[in-house]
């Protein structure tokens, strides 16, 4: 029996192997010890891509459209850097107003607009748009940031929302049962749902989370092909009510949730290939990576890791050092 187990788990991770090497790796960028990194997505080929100047740090980053350029943030200023010669260029400045600081970054659907999320002194959310290579930025209303943002995937946070799967033929939304909120599918043409998790057999749920009222799920949102469901439950949470919990994966029918991370979230993270095939995320300050069967592989030290966007073949053979 325990050699068969072996020999599954071997075969297994074989497999996640053949899958990572057939897809001819892209690069993830990712932070590191406040300088910008890079690798193809096997782990090979790392190397730093630009170092941060003494006594600060990159707060964030974002790929070009084109998957060739990577805009980084330090202060309040903006660098462009060439990923295949890592030669640096301005990429403009933000000039924020008094008592605003930099949270994070992302790239406006025209590819020519760097969104920086932003909180004032009483943390609350202020977004502004900078044109790439510009001087200056303007504050966004609700009404300009829908128009420029990407569509994120739907994420169901209370009870009440619906996420529609990718086909169209499912729904996610989570239900009180008791004293637990749970996670639950219904096929939109018949109406039939089921259950798709049972928080009350996961382990991990510390005090601090039971005495928030029972047991519930933070965030969930499908995969990107629909047959899996990613979640992080409230398994911990602070004197100010903020609460974290692991990356779990759950097939759309249910059945055992597979961990995928250690260390806990306060959101899911986003960042899937160009393929839509594996998911990236850091975990205890490592890049982790896994594909839909919750096979894992952790491939160096770091935080907030992205994806480098699809490029053609002509492109990718350039960006080759």
């Amino acid at each position: 029996m325990r050699f068969s187990f072996f020999v599954l788990c071997a075969l297994s991770w074989f497999g996640f192997a053949q899958l990572v090497q057939a897809q001819s790796p892209s690069y993830i960028a990712y932070l590191n010890e406040g300088s910008l990194w890079a690798m193809r997505s096997d782990g090979s080929d790392m190397r730093m891509i630009a170092i941060a100047p003494p006594n600060e740090a990159i707060q964030d980053f974002l790929w070009s459209a084109d998957g060739q350029h990577i805009y980084f943030a330090v202060g309040t200023r903006f660098y462009d850097a060439a990923l295949a010669t890592g030669n640096l260029a301005s990429g403009g400045a933000l000039n924020l107003p008094a008592l605003v600081s930099l949270d994070r970054l992302e790239l406006g659907r025209d590819s020519a607009t760097i969104i920086a999320h932003t909180l004032d002194e009483e943390g609350l959310p202020r977004v502004f748009g900078l044109r790439i290579g510009e001087r200056g930025a303007r504050e966004l209303s609700v009404d300009e940031y829908n128009a420029l943002a990407a569509q994120p995937s739907p994420i169901v946070r209370r009870v009440g929302e619906l996420s529609v799967a990718p086909d169209g033929q499912f729904a996610l939304f989570k239900d009180s049962n008791d004293l637990t909120e749970e996670l639950f599918v219904a096929h939109l043409e018949t109406g039939r749902r089921w259950q798709i998790t049972d928080l009350a057999h996961l382990a991990g749920f510390e005090l601090s989370a039971e005495e928030m009222g029972g047991r519930f799920i933070i965030e969930a949102t499908w995969s990107p092909d629909g047959r899996y469901v990613l979640f992080n439950p409230g398994q911990s949470c602070s004197e100010t009510g903020l609460c974290y919990g692991r990356l779990y994966l759950v097939e759309m029918w249910g059945g055992a949730p597979r961990q995928l991370s250690l260390d806990m979230m306060i959101s899911l993270p986003g960042e899937w290939n160009p393929s839509q095939t594996l998911l990236v995320y850091d975990d205890e300050t490592e890049i982790v990576l896994s594909d839909k069967a919750g096979q894992t592989r952790r491939l160096a030290s770091g935080s907030r890791p992205k994806w480098q966007p699809f490029v053609p073949v002509e492109a990718a053979e350039m960006t080759a050092p």
